[in-house]
């Protein structure tokens, strides 16, 4: 009995003994567990910090900057690549590079996190958008949409593509329920006043986002569009005093490229500006909101391509097509007259400045050499007379503002009526405003049948005739350009049918914005 006893005795205390190492071991592991947590938690931190920094650099366009902290970055798990690959994907298509952003967007798109992905649909949306293929575009802006429909960007730039696109309806429809909802947004606000002004209504425009700086008088972007409408309107002292405060603002923020950019402006109208003007300084608490501002804007995701900028400040505009080996723009009469000076930009964001080399008042058209030759042009073998009842699109800039001149929008219609050589005209269903003016109209084969040139006055028919007429639009038949441009007219092979995004993303290098400095006494706006 004493044995037994003795062994469980001794087997309580091996018990014991071992539940004790058991409890030492599970407060070890849980303590050890904590500080494993700890430390991501730490880690994700520091890691989230570094990635606001990284988007302030973004923001204030040092690009190299950013990239340099991508490289410092240590990835720590699969959420934090996605998170990186998003970035990458902003700064290339930041410095407008949209097929390798695609490739970015693409890969951070491969996610089970729902919010990533929406944002990785967003930037599909916007680099196809800056690509020119409008069907992708407005494809992965919906997609972004049903995976959060709470997010605004997703749903402008859906607006964007859809203007572009020639779907005005859908496009305003979309862009006055946001407005409604969020009339104290900035980005809405601006998006609903560059529908407006893409579309010739400057002074809507104008008062929407008036009514919206004196609610938030620290809206810089805001300022810096209002700035740019008043001097369109030919409000020169009013444009003045909001693009200094825009200096002031890209000053605080150092940011250099908009500094210079907004200087030049500035200059360009007034080069005496800055020697009898002193520009006052931002307010302190002023600086407190700009900055909360700046912070918040790229959670918006709001990124701005670094297209090339004009070297002053224009106040009329036009479209025309580069041709004859990249050398030469066609363009209107009209959208030239009175020029001090003209640069042109293509779709693909390059610019070169112009001049006129030759000009057929009669027929309003005219030739602009450039100085800096583009690679992509349109070639007279892809000419073609208009055919009526022929389906056409006319691609043109009828555009200043938020909605921007850097990509062209289409317009589509048929062509109605075709007027003798004579005359050298036909009338089209195409909506044309005043900066399509010189743009081209292309038919389904995209072969060149006319240049845009204006819309026939409603108002002034109705009241000599009495009856409304419908919209109708007047093009200028291609083979009118040997008035003012030699070429030998071939007969076209090609009988591919295209869509209309596919003939916008092939024209997008050959089709030009056109900016024109000229004193509006000696113009007459279009």
């Amino acid at each position: 009995m004493v044995k037994i006893f003795i062994f469980k005795t001794h087997s309580y205390k091996m018990y014991q003994i071992n539940y004790k190492i058991k409890k030492i071991i599970t407060f070890i592991l849980i303590n050890f567990f904590i500080f494993l947590n700890l430390s991501f938690s730490v880690l994700a931190k520091e890691f989230d910090q570094k990635i606001r920094e990284i988007r302030a650099e973004i923001n204030r366009d040092e690009i190299k900057e950013a990239l340099q902290l991508l490289g410092e970055l240590k990835i720590g798990n699969e959420s934090e690549q996605e998170k990186v690959d998003l970035l990458f994907g902003d700064i290339y298509l930041k410095i407008n590079k949209p097929l390798k952003a695609i490739e970015y967007y693409e890969k951070a798109f491969m996610t089970s996190d729902n919010k990533v992905e929406s944002l990785s649909e967003l930037g599909l949306s916007e680099a196809y958008l800056r690509k020119g293929n409008l069907d992708k575009a407005i494809n992965h802006a919906k997609r972004s949409i049903n995976l959060d429909g709470d997010a605004l960007k997703n749903k402008i730039v859906l607006a964007i593509a859809l203007t572009r696109n020639g779907q005005k309806g859908e496009a305003i429809e979309l862009l006055e329920k946001l407005y409604i909802s969020y009339k104290n947004n900035s980005e809405v606000n601006l998006a609903i006043a560059g529908y407006y002004s893409t579309f010739e209504n400057n002074k809507k425009s104008i008062d929407i986002l008036d009514k919206f700086l004196k609610r938030f008088p620290t809206s810089i972007r805001v300022m810096d569009e209002l700035g740019n409408l008043y001097w369109i309107e030919g409000n020169k002292d009013k444009a003045l005093e909001l693009k200094s405060k825009v200096y002031k603002y890209h000053e605080f923020n150092k940011n250099k490229n908009k500094l210079k950019e907004t200087k030049e402006w500035i200059l360009s109208i007034d080069p005496e500006f800055f020697k009898k003007k002193k520009v006052k300084k931002i307010k302190r608490k002023d600086e407190e909101e700009i900055q909360k501002e700046e912070v918040e804007k790229y959670d918006r995701r709001k990124k701005e391509t670094q297209f090339e900028k004009f070297d002053f400040a224009y106040n009329f505009t036009g479209s025309g097509f580069i041709v004859q080996n990249g050398k030469y723009v066609i363009t209107n009469s009209h959208v030239i007259q009175g020029a001090n000076k003209i640069a042109v930009r293509n779709g693909l964001g390059k610019i070169s400045p112009a001049k006129v080399v030759a000009q057929s008042k009669s027929y309003d058209l005219a030739i602009l050499k450039m100085k800096k030759p583009f690679k992509k042009y349109l070639k007279p073998k892809n000419f073609e007379d208009p055919v009526v009842g022929q389906d056409v699109i006319s691609i043109g800039y009828p555009m200043t503002g938020y909605f921007g001149n850097d990509l062209p929008v289409i317009t589509q219609g048929i062509i109605s009526k075709v007027y003798p050589d004579n005359l050298g005209i036909f009338l089209t269903t195409t909506d044309i405003n005043s900066g399509n003016s010189g743009g081209p109209i292309f038919n389904l084969d995209g072969n060149l049948v006319g240049i845009s040139v204006a819309t026939l006055d409603k108002k002034k028919i109705m009241e000599e005739t009495g009856n409304i007429p419908t919209s109708m639009g007047i093009g200028i038949k291609s083979n009118m350009l040997k008035e003012v441009f030699k070429y030998k007219k071939t007969i076209p092979v090609r009988n591919i049918k295209y869509n209309k995004s596919k003939i916008y993303e092939k024209m997008l290098p050959m089709v030009v914005f056109i900016a024109v400095e000229a004193d509006p006494k000696s113009k007459i706006k279009n």
